[in-house]
């Protein structure tokens, strides 16, 4: 998370556009700043039977984008499938609906919506990550490794695809493939944690333990919040010291979700949630199955949601929290039914982000190269207080995240941003796709 503030503060001046009073529920759905504004115009779109087809299906899709993030996937399904109802879906849609599925353990509906995606654009290295990681799930390995070893022919430099077949090839006793993958993906972008963390445990379960301390050590520099890196030092004999922080962000965010969470959800290891819509926290690692919580869990908290009450948290404070539900991920539910050691953490990655890259070009074009230099080439922009894209797409820990969460935050420096949630997937995808490969670390 200490990346997504250096990412965020990047992107402090980025695509500009002016300012346009909004003029009803239509226009407020699109591109409100105010999120919760934003998702009531679109119920009111929705609703009002004065409005057009299309206008009703651009009002479905945004608050299925919204809900989803929020976590409300149910919800979001439907709103998917009631906008393809009225409207020719695009991969955004598609891709969309598969996420929300994939929470819901629809697979196979999860496993359709990409291939249909995929059909509409074939050379998406993004999609066949998405896929690939759905048959992942499913516990297909062969048709994984297909789908990441396709990706990277499309996207050699995606470190998301080569930590995913990694994932695989470990599951599938495959280690030494396993490391070589991980290793690959940590030259690529040198500051992956999850990809430290995956290798930490691939070389523990080879007893090379010297390795693995290392890298549990590299994952939690980067990433206080994976607790299983902690437990990993533990089990290795690493001092206490060097898992200090994680125990101390785990108590932070227990006291936060104490006072924050707890009258929605079960924050514990048992009972129910008082709201039955608001899942207990313990099966948040489920409904994500395979991911790190830390994608999902910060859209969540930033997304607006029908029921969910708005409050700020600081970045530290997200990371606490996340750091909190992943130890709830570590300790069993129930008494013990054995004296068997528990299994050690599972191996996790991110979520892969969506958007067709070309699109965001030909909107970077229109809308930001006035003052950025969009191009992905090294000179300045035309204002040279605006950074180049290629240099936002090269700041460590630049994610879709970071750029996600913080345009729907607003900034002195730049009050009037608007661009509208797909907009802003095309966008940040074209953003990353000038990532350059980085040198690797002494």
């Amino acid at each position: 998370m200490r990346h997504c503030v250096r990412a965020a503060a990047a992107i402090a001046v980025i695509c500009s556009t002016p300012f346009v009073a909004t003029a009803g529920p239509v226009e407020d759905c699109a591109i409100s700043r105010d999120p919760q504004r934003r998702l009531k115009s679109c119920s009111e779109v929705i609703a009002a039977p004065s409005y057009s087809p299309e206008d009703k299906a651009r009002a479905y899709r945004t608050r299925a984008n919204l809900r989803v993030e929020a976590g409300a996937a149910a919800d979001a399904v439907s709103d998917y499938t009631q906008a393809m109802r009225l409207a020719p879906p695009d991969t955004v849609v598609l891709a969309g609906r598969a996420r929300a599925r994939l929470v819901l353990s629809d697979t196979k509906g999860a496993l359709d919506d990409f291939t249909e995606a995929l059909k509409l654009q074939p050379g998406s290295a993004g999609l066949f990550i998405a896929r690939g990681h759905v048959h992942f799930v499913r516990g297909d390995a062969k048709s994984a490794i297909a789908d990441f070893t396709e990706a990277l022919r499309l996207n050699p430099s995606s470190a998301s695809a080569l930590n995913q077949r990694g994932l695989v090839y470990r599951r599938s006793g495959e280690t030494d493939k396993a490391i070589a993958d991980y290793t690959a993906a940590i030259e690529l972008n040198p500051v992956y944690a999850l990809a430290y963390n995956n290798r930490g445990y691939a070389y523990e379960a080879i007893s090379r333990t010297k390795e693995a301390i290392a890298d549990f050590r590299s994952a939690l520099l980067l990433d206080a919040s994976l607790v299983g890196a902690r437990d990993g030092l533990a089990r290795l004999g690493a001092p206490p010291a060097a898992t200090a922080e994680t125990s101390k962000r785990i108590a932070d965010g227990a006291a936060l979700v104490g006072r924050h969470c707890v009258t929605c959800h079960a924050v514990g290891t048992q009972g129910e949630s008082p709201n039955p819509k608001a899942p207990p926290f313990r099966t948040l690692a489920a409904r994500h199955s395979g991911l790190s919580l830390r994608e999902p869990l910060t859209r969540g908290i930033a997304a607006p949601h029908d029921e969910m009450p708005k409050f700020a948290l600081a970045t530290d404070q997200v990371d606490s929290i996340i750091a909190y539900i992943n130890s709830l991920a570590q300790q069993p539910s129930g008494p013990r039914k054995s004296k068997a050691p528990q299994s050690t953490w599972r191996v996790t990655t991110e979520a892969v982000e969506l958007g067709d890259a070309e699109k965001g070009r030909v909107y970077a074009r229109r809308v930001c190269a006035d003052c950025h230099n969009t191009t992905g080439s090294d000179n300045a922009s035309p204002n040279r207080k605006a950074p180049t894209f290629k240099s936002i797409a090269n700041t460590p820990g630049m994610t879709v995240t970071a750029l996600t969460v913080w345009s729907r935050t607003p900034h002195v420096s730049m009050p009037n941003l608007i661009i509208p949630q797909d907009e802003l997937e095309n966008l940040s995808a074209y953003i990353l796709s000038l990532k350059r490969t980085p040198a690797k670390l002494p």
